[in-house]
């Protein structure tokens, strides 16, 4: 990935949500800072790939007492953002992979020393066959950035991280290929989304449509107030 070059990128969420950033009423994502999360904090977005962020977004509206998003899905949508990343942590690079290496090393140092054990990323269930709690890998990410901005001078902050991912069944026997593969994105900074913009095909709801996706979200949100628990394997954000 080329430092500067604008991408496409899809992030799952409520309709209202979508609408509230294509409008303007709401300027950017909360950021999530889960400890599971694959990448570490950031918003989370799927890479030039809208139909997968829509089966996100479907999954976690039919799952609200398992918790895949901060908030509950009512409406299932998908927006749209432009992104231009100058400094990315790219995974899917030599480059991106040693700084991670070396980054888990002191992690894991650091905590060696002081007699804490190392988190481990496992499956989220006994059901799951994909590694979806990712509590290392999340760590690693955490730690690094917090390293890079504790150097004197501090080194510069990585605005984004991409990463590819084989996720789901293999779509045939031996294949090297899996339904659910994606490039997911933690956005980092805020400052590296140029628009937001809907999906082809998509509409902004009316005025009375808003209210009633507004409505039924709500209602969502009141009944599914209890912490947060991630039970089992959704497509990931």
């Amino acid at each position: 990935m080329s430092s500067g070059t604008a991408l496409i990128a899809y992030h799952g969420c409520d309709v209202t949500t979508r609408d509230d950033l294509v409008s303007g009423r709401l300027k950017h994502l909360n950021h999530s800072t889960n400890q599971y999360d694959w990448l570490g904090p950031g918003a989370y977005f799927f890479e030039g790939d809208v139909e997968r962020a829509l089966l996100f977004a479907q999954a976690s509206h039919r799952n609200p007492e398992k918790r895949y998003t901060a908030k509950p899905i009512a409406t299932p949508a998908v927006v749209g953002a432009v992104l231009q990343v100058q400094n990315w942590l790219d995974m899917t690079t030599q480059a991106g992979i040693k700084e991670f290496s070396l980054a888990y090393q002191a992690f894991a140092a650091g905590l060696s020393a002081a007699g804490t054990p190392i988190p481990v990323n496992r499956p989220a269930s006994d059901t799951d066959t994909d590694v979806i709690y990712r509590a290392l890998d999340n760590a690693v990410f955490a730690w690094l950035h917090t390293a890079r901005a504790s150097q004197k001078p501090p080194l510069p902050s990585f605005q984004a991280v991409r990463a590819a991912f084989h996720q789901g069944d293999k779509v045939a026997p031996t294949s090297g290929f899996h339904v659910s593969t994606h490039i997911q994105i933690s956005l980092r900074d805020n400052h590296c989304i140029v628009g937001w913009f809907l999906p082809a095909g998509a509409e902004l709801l009316n005025e009375h449509q808003y209210g009633e996706a507004k409505s039924r979200l709500d209602a969502l949100v009141a009944i599914n107030k209890k912490p947060r628990i991630r039970a089992t394997s959704p497509p990931t954000r």
